[in-house]
């Protein structure tokens, strides 16, 4: 394990040397009783499981070296995108409407250890759906919780909850710092931080500067022409296709693999794929997110029947699946040994309901 764990180290380092361009978008919109939050995933590759989380599990934190587990039981269920395995999502939402999602920034510099406990980012983000229903709840958790430096990625949050309280959630320099409220006058993220981005901003005319608005498919045109949109909603048109032509406006044709448009006040997920461009939906109410219920995933491809995705239950061998394509596909992953991609698929085994 030990050995395992100092590769972890190395990717990361690794990553952080070459940095790759992993070109993702997120937005929030809120125009009176109606709030979304979209998303485009911009990736080397689409294949991704769309996992149910349910509520009332007993959770012990990957085992990483030297960081002291945390064992919480969660108190929401979620429904979630995965692409390195079930517990390990990329982002979702949980039942009280809370949204998180990830995106890449090469400046991220994760916290020295300390007393705090330490998750790797895609089990932050997990343990932040398990237990938080607001924004506020998820900074509180810094208290306790930080993302430890044997984490795969550097990345950056974009965060919602169904009060419409909208946050950016950066480690810069190893520290935690968090836009929200005044301090987020557009609620856009993209692969830059939020400073570097609100200050490109105000270069372009109705932003505060006199030049006009050009796309070139970098993060700081895209948080532009997100923002310029958003702000140009006059909150007739659908809320929802609007928030999909946002996503269509900034995507990239060869890297975004999946645009979705989370309903915060319905509870419902509109997604759409690069192989497949029709919008599919998924609603909370369909599903039981009670401990004892039966762990849940579909394939992000799966086509609907009867006008719902059909669910399967959850196995071990299609998480080992879902791991070794994904570690196949992406570059930093790829030297990860199949020993190790076991142990990931098997860390689902070691969770229990607390009933």
């Amino acid at each position: 394990m030990n050995k395992f764990l100092n590769k972890i180290s190395v990717i990361f380092i690794l990553v952080i040397l070459l940095k790759p361009v992993y070109p993702c978008t997120t937005f929030s919109i809120r125009s009176d009783n109606k709030l979304v939050f979209g998303r485009n995933f911009d990736f080397s590759t689409g294949y991704c499981h769309i996992t149910i989380n349910k509520r009332n599990m007993v959770k012990k934190s990957f085992s990483l070296k030297t960081e002291a587990p945390l064992i919480w039981i969660s108190k929401y269920g979620s429904i979630t995108f995965n692409q390195v395995g079930r517990e390990f999502p990329y982002g979702g939402m949980n039942e009280k409407g809370l949204v998180i999602e990830i995106l890449w920034l090469n400046e991220t510099v994760y916290p020295e250890m300390d007393k705090r406990y330490g998750l790797m980012e895609v089990q932050w983000v997990e343990y932040q759906l398990d237990n938080s229903s607001t924004v506020e709840e998820v900074i509180a958790n810094d208290k306790v919780i930080r993302i430890s430096r044997a984490s795969f990625s550097p990345v950056h949050f974009f965060i919602c909850d169904k009060n419409g309280d909208t946050a950016s959630f950066e480690y810069i320099n190893g520290k935690i710092v968090y836009h929200r409220d005044k301090d987020l006058p557009y609620k856009v993220l993209t692969n830059n931080t939020y400073k570097e981005s609100i200050n490109y901003l105000k270069g372009f005319a109705g932003f505060g500067g006199n030049e006009s608005m050009h796309f070139t498919n970098k993060s700081l045109d895209r948080f532009a022409v997100a923002a310029n949109m958003i702000e140009n909603y006059d909150g007739k048109k659908n809320i929802i296709s609007y928030s999909f032509n946002i996503l269509n406006s900034i995507r990239s044709r060869s890297q975004t693999q999946w645009s979705i448009v989370y309903d915060i006040g319905n509870m419902k997920i509109y997604y759409k794929t690069k192989k497949n461009q029709k919008v599919r939906s998924i609603s909370f109410k369909n599903f039981d997110f009670s401990c004892k219920a039966s762990n849940l995933y579909a394939d992000i491809e799966e086509k609907p029947k009867k006008g719902r995705i059909n669910f399967k239950k959850y196995n071990y061998m299609s998480n080992f699946d879902l791991i070794n394509r994904s570690c196949n596909s992406i570059n930093f992953l790829k030297k990860i040994p199949v020993s190790t991609r076991e142990i990931f698929a098997k860390y689902p085994e070691s969770i229990k309901c607390g009933d």
